[in-house]
């Protein structure tokens, strides 16, 4: 006979700190995705900068700087959030084997969720990290932004 389904209340309740991410494994993580995502765009831009000093004369407007800027933070922004919406994982935490899911049903977040978890995970780099520390003393290990949107980190083989 079958064993029966993990269910995410079962999870929750039989869950051991081994089976959330710690802090250095979410870094390493984010260093990989960041790698990524600002190395493809920065790349993008060398060849876009290239092309512009050998067409010569082009100069961007303050307009254009803000719309470019903007529209960096965006490709930043939209990495993150179809990779967890969709998977629940983006390229590094699939190489560091983590997954991010709802705390409540433990599948993969909403796209809603998941802007909110960008939005907050920006604001906790942009204070200095300080939204991380919570990592250190949640029991569930969650950062600032996983507690606003409702998420957990967990080691891909604890997921059910």
């Amino acid at each position: 006979m079958a064993a029966p389904a993990t269910t995410a209340g079962d999870l929750n309740e039989s869950a051991v700190a081994t089976d959330y991410a710690g802090l250095v494994t979410r870094a390493i993580a984010l260093g990989i995705d960041a790698a990524i995502v600002e190395g493809s765009l920065l790349l993008i831009a060398a060849m876009l900068s290239l092309i512009a000093s050998l067409v010569g004369g082009v100069e961007f407007s303050n307009a254009a700087k803000v719309l470019s800027a903007a529209g960096w933070v965006l490709i930043t922004a939209g990495y993150f959030v179809v990779g967890w919406s969709t998977s629940g994982q983006t390229l590094g935490m699939r190489a560091m084997e983590l997954s991010v899911l709802t705390a409540d049903t433990l599948l993969p977040p909403r796209l809603l969720q998941s802007i909110v978890r960008v939005v907050f995970l920006g604001l906790s780099i942009l204070l200095l990290f300080t939204g991380f520390i919570p990592v250190l003393f949640d029991a569930r290990r969650r950062g600032a932004h996983d507690m606003v949107a409702r998420t957990v980190v967990l080691r891909a083989d604890a997921v059910p």
